[in-house]
């Protein structure tokens, strides 16, 4: 195969303490998505993600130096994501054009997030690609341990009331009992 029509890939794991719809959930929602996923330190502005197969998957920045275009060729929810990839610039820059292939999987800490990204033409193109999805993976992860830890904040200081009428700050004896 000539060396020009040769395609580099990437792929990457990364492990997470959360269930597989939580993951999946920070991966596809607009709302997850704007906390965590900032490539080339640009914020998420708008996001279109029609979760089918020929359903679009449109990300917009708020730099609007770039966009990133395409449609699901495959989705399995909480399972698996194939879709293509198109970065659009508005600078004087290339446009890229990848496929995305992403898999969700239990494990015994939580969940298992494989990123694969084809169609990279030379070895070159490669390295910058990974580093910003080694980035955007621990970004992540940190915003799902942010999520995580917020809700299991929550539910510990609703714990303190269980011994409280109905959530009130009655000490137990002067909690009234009955109608009258």
């Amino acid at each position: 195969m000539d060396e020009n029509q040769k395609t580099h890939n990437i792929e990457l794991d990364q492990d997470f303490q959360v269930s597989v719809e939580e993951l999946f959930k920070a991966w596809t929602e607009a709302d997850h998505l704007k906390e965590w996923w900032h490539p080339m330190d640009d914020s998420l502005e708008d996001v279109k993600n029609e979760l089918q197969e020929g359903g679009a998957v449109e990300y917009h920045f708020a730099g609007r130096k770039f966009d990133v275009k395409g449609n699901y060729k495959e989705v399995k929810p909480n399972e698996k994501l194939v879709y293509t990839w198109d970065w659009e610039f508005e600078e004087n820059l290339k446009n890229e054009s990848f496929v995305l292939t992403i898999t969700f999987e239990s494990n015994e800490s939580g969940s298992r997030l494989h990123v694969k990204q084809e169609g990279f033409r030379d070895e070159q193109a490669v390295g910058p690609h990974e580093e910003a999805w080694k980035k955007g993976l621990e970004d992540l992860k940190a915003h799902l341990e942010k999520s995580s830890s917020s809700v299991s904040d929550s539910v510990k200081s609703d714990e303190g009331m269980n011994d409280r009428s109905g959530g009130y700050n009655e000490l137990p004896e002067q909690a009234k009992v009955g109608g009258a």
